[in-house]
């Protein structure tokens, strides 16, 4: 992936004339009639923007064809409008779906020819307003003016997010390239979800009532299907006894489909769970750890046990009977689910050195209960609103669900098969039961009450969660490793070759040396450098972000940002300031050797020099060079006098030598 990133920026950046063209056929596409509804130009400007803010791209050159693209999208579809007039209400696709044309229309009549300056910025009209404006009759010489006043605020506009969101990465590099990959994927998949929600939605929702018809007349020539459907779509027939019997199906099926899968292909022998699962945790770093603990805390048994119990206790405040036995239907199968199948299949969970969990992972309890019960608590939120914004409750839902499932998959807790069966299962139950709770019970009318119960009762009790657990978590997923055991001699003659020669931020990037390998206590090493003018780098705190924005700082004041080796920050940081307002930044990451004798652990690290950077004149930081040899050659005149040996022209190796009454 990093190569083929690193491919695609190098041809950028040879071929900024062909860049610039695909440039201005994204801004034109996105303004033309009909075709920028289906491009997604916004996320594409802002990929832009990001590009700029890296130097791949020039920033005048960049607006400047997004500036003609633009101008040449909606000047096109004014001459579409103008030429064809009345008849595009006859022409695909506003003859099978005349409500875009109909909101144009709307929109134009309403701002007259402020609407094709407005329209550029509001998605729904943005590219059919240039179109309606010609349909209508509007004087080119008018929409030429609006048009190019509108694209020259645009273009700026839709670029900057995307420069400030480069600036924030070109920072979030310095810590971890990893951790800036997992950020792009998470947000790109969230960007996605919601956006296929919203449109999967708008696409089923006229058609759902009418399948479903279509389903119970069909299996009425069925008399083995016939009370089963009818048990859902029929609201005179009692559904209990027919759920109970589809919940078992599920579960049957289910188990029967993961042995199948399991005799045919081997836990080992199945490509996709082992590459997913290297790929995760090719990823992982302290900080991204830490968020995907909390995302994990969404689905905790605590939490949705709290959640559950809530929403019941609102729901018999409401005397909403029906509803409450369709709820304890989802939460009942959301934890039972899970359970029967782990036990029984006894499939193992992915063997990374996580120890506190069961033993078995097929399917995710996380993910199967969040799937059931918050899918089920947004079909019954939903059901009461308006059905234009139905999508956002199922969309919040699935947002939840998403991060869950990140974050089993993350954390190596389990194989991407254990996930999307849960996911699958989960999906397959809500919808039954969503398809029985449309025909057979009332609206909650108190919709407003049960969302903010569920929030406030989710939200509290995942902090109550994070504040009694955070750290015997972080314990938990963290995976153990095992410890290797040498001696002085063997390391010094040969055994430091095989620790780590660069720092492993990311698979494939050999660009960060690590010239340092050190055995001993980190508090000797400490005490010695600080009689060369060495101090300890101050741990990060919050606060210290805000130095980031203030431009008035020197390089000494501000925070040394940790870096990520092998999934995990440096445990001792030192500083040397140096003369031409620079700094030596050294530090130390654990090894998993240990030397005997005396059980000296061995460290591994690196010294860096670093100058002040600032990004977009808002972001300030200090930025590692890339020279790495000159600030080994400063160390090495600072530790003359420790017992050391220098087996290449840069690596050096030091021991603390053993302790004497």
């Amino acid at each position: 992936m990093t190569e083929l990133l690193q491919q695609l920026l190098g041809w950028i950046a040879l071929h900024p004339v062909w860049a610039g063209i695909v440039i201005f056929l994204v801004a034109m596409g996105e303004s033309l009639a009909v075709i920028g509804m289906l491009i997604p130009g916004a996320a594409m400007m802002i990929g832009f923007g990001t590009l700029i803010s890296t130097g791949t791209l020039a920033f005048w050159p960049t607006c400047g064809w997004a500036i003609a693209g633009a101008i040449a999208g909606d000047g096109l579809s004014f001459l579409l409008g103008h030429h064809y007039r009345e008849q595009l209400a006859l022409l695909w696709p506003f003859n099978k779906h005349p409500q875009s044309l109909e909101r144009g229309i709307t929109f134009f009549r309403r701002y007259g020819g402020k609407s094709v300056v407005i329209g550029r910025f509001v998605g729904p009209t943005r590219a059919i307003i240039p179109m309606v404006a010609g349909m209508m009759g509007m004087p080119a010489s008018r929409f030429l003016a609006a048009n190019i006043i509108s694209a020259l605020v645009w273009a700026p506009l839709y670029l900057l997010p995307g420069m400030v969101l480069g600036a924030s990465l070109g920072l979030a590099s310095e810590v971890a390239v990893r951790l800036v990959i997992l950020l792009l994927l998470v947000v790109a998949l969230i960007w996605l979800l919601i956006w296929g929600i919203k449109h999967l939605f708008l696409l089923l929702h006229p058609r759902a009532t009418a399948w479903v018809q279509a389903a119970l007349r069909w299996s009425q020539n069925h008399p083995k299907l016939k009370n089963l459907a009818a048990a859902l779509a029929d609201p005179q027939h009692p559904e209990a006894r027919g759920l109970a019997i589809l919940a078992t199906l599920l579960v049957f099926s289910t188990g029967l489909l993961a042995l199948i899968l399991t005799a045919a292909l081997t836990r080992h022998g199945l490509g996709i769970d082992q590459a997913l699962l290297q790929a995760t945790q090719s990823l992982r770093t302290p900080w991204a750890d830490q968020l995907m603990i909390h995302f994990t805390r969404l689905a905790d048994a605590p939490v949705m046990t709290t959640l559950a119990l809530g929403v019941l206790v609102f729901l018999l405040w409401q005397r909403q009977w029906h509803t409450m036995g369709y709820w304890l239907a989802a939460v009942g199968f959301g934890f039972l689910a899970s359970l029967i199948l782990k036990y029984s299949l006894q499939l193992p969970r992915p063997d990374i050195g996580i120890s506190g969990l069961s033993p078995y992972g097929f399917p995710s309890s996380h993910t199967l209960r969040a799937t059931v019960i918050f899918g089920f608590l947004s079909v019954v939120i939903a059901r009461a609103i308006t059905p234009l914004h139905r999508w956002l409750p199922y969309g919040l839902a699935a947002l939840l669900v998403l991060l869950v499932a990140l974050s089993r998959l993350y954390l190596g807790a389990h194989w991407f098969s254990d996930v999307m069966a849960s996911l699958s299962l989960g999906l397959a139950w809500v919808t039954l039961l969503g398809i029985a709770y449309h025909r057979h019970t009332a609206v909650v009318t108190h919709w407003h009450g049960l969302t903010l119960c569920a929030i406030t009762l989710l939200a509290l009790t995942t902090s109550l969660q994070a504040w009694n657990n955070h750290e015997s978590d972080i314990t938990l997923y963290t995976p153990a490793e095992e410890k290797q055991h040498l001696s002085s001699s063997e390391w010094l003659d040969h055994a430091w070759q095989k620790q780590s020669a660069f720092r492993h931020d990311i698979r494939g990037r050999h660009n960060h040396p690590l010239y340092l390998q050190y055995a001993g206590t980190l508090e000797w090493l400490k005490i010695k450098l600080m009689e060369k003018g060495w101090r300890q780098a101050d741990e990060l705190q919050w606060d210290d972000i805000l130095k980031l924005l203030s431009p008035s700082l020197p390089l000494q004041a501000l925070p040394v940002l940790p870096q990520v080796h092998d999934g995990r920050h440096e445990s001792l940081a030192m500083i040397k300031p140096l003369a031409d307002d620079g700094r030596l930044v050294l530090r130390l990451w654990p090894s998993n050797t240990v030397l005997m004798p005396g059980q000296k652990s061995l460290w591994v690290g690196s010294v860096t020099r670093q100058q002040q950077a600032d990004a977009l004149v808002l972001l300030h930081y200090a930025k590692t060079s890339a020279d790495f040899d000159t600030p080994m050659e400063i160390l090495r005149t600072d530790i003359t006098d420790l017992p050391h040996k220098a087996v290449d022209p840069y690596l050096l190796l030091i021991e603390e030598p053993p302790q004497t009454d």
